[in-house]
């Protein structure tokens, strides 16, 4: 999944709980990568334009969750950007600046509408040829909550999983105050794990999305991975880092992604309407905004003494 993964649970079976945990993420990132051509995921791609694809009914249910997202109007959100993904190439080897006309010609191809789903058969059909859908934006949260439901099916009481920006707590600390967990929110300035701030917080998620993780320099500008389907290009606006608490794992990391298209007071006032989101809003300029809920629970790092976790 292109991140370091920890997980850490209290139970008498913790070893065969957490190997068990590991096994399902490895065949969850079999299965849905759009970067390995043998994985479930792919074996759709390939067919884009050819043939529907009958696939698993974990596999369908995330494609639909994210079709139905993407289809909403002016969002960021949109899981048929595989084109225009592996075009910049953002992340990975060979980065590069596209011509205007190449990325002309993939946008083309990122319409979600031509997503064809049978509920009936499970199978998915990319109506154009060239087609990929790429459910980086929404996977891991996914993952996180299926992990988290087996570790509650399994009695569980007080557990971490991290996915690399996607954290999300089982029940409460069983021995800071309180019950609290505490997260960190990075600083979009500083290197991994230089904080901005700490969020108090129990038995939900914290999922952190920004553009200083995935970048690359091209004469003097600086290119990020949060694209904006519109134009093609990353988006462009006043935001750094975007954090949202909620109770899923798979509704923060949606929310991390579906309104990265605006600027933070947009963000804010959308967010705010939400109901079951949180946000910590990090702008380019350095300011936090906050959503009314994560106030009581939101600590600058400077007023806080002890790590994260």
């Amino acid at each position: 999944m292109g991140t370091t993964i920890s997980l850490a649970i209290v139970h008498d079976k913790a070893k065969v709980l957490l190997t068990e945990a590991k096994r399902r993420l490895l065949d969850y990132e079999e299965r849905f990568s759009a970067n390995d051509p043998d994985s479930l995921l792919m074996r759709v791609n390939a067919k884009a334009g050819l043939a529907p694809v009958q696939v698993d009914a974990d596999l369908f249910k995330l494609i639909a969750i994210g079709r139905d997202y993407s289809l909403r109007s002016d969002v960021s959100l949109n899981i048929a950007i595989g084109p225009l993904i592996k075009l910049w190439q953002v992340g990975f080897e060979g980065a590069n600046l596209p011509s205007e006309g190449a990325i002309q010609d993939r946008l083309a191809l990122t319409h979600p509408a031509d997503i064809i789903l049978d509920d009936a058969k499970q199978t998915v059909y990319l109506a154009k040829q060239g087609m990929e859908i790429d459910l980086g934006a929404v996977a891991k949260g996914y993952f996180a909550d299926l992990i988290k439901d087996y570790f509650l099916e399994q009695d569980v009481q007080s557990g971490m999983i991290n996915l690399g920006g996607n954290v999300l707590l089982v029940g409460a600390h069983l021995e800071n105050p309180g019950g609290f967990w505490r997260v960190g929110v990075q600083d979009p300035d500083q290197s991994r794990n230089h904080l901005r701030g700490i969020i108090q917080f129990q038995d939900g998620s914290v999922v952190t999305s920004g553009i200083y993780e995935r970048h690359f320099e091209y004469q003097g500008k600086t290119y990020h991975h949060i694209f904006d389907s519109q134009t093609g290009y990353p988006v462009d606006n006043d935001l750094a880092g975007l954090t949202i608490v909620s109770k899923s794992s798979l509704v923060g990391e949606i929310y991390t992604s579906l309104y990265f298209n605006l600027t933070s007071q947009d963000l804010l006032a959308k967010l705010s309407a939400t109901s079951g989101v949180e946000a910590v809003i990090i702008t380019r300029d350095g300011d936090v905004v906050l959503t009314e809920g994560i106030k009581p629970f939101y600590t600058p790092v400077t007023e806080v003494e002890s790590p994260y976790y």
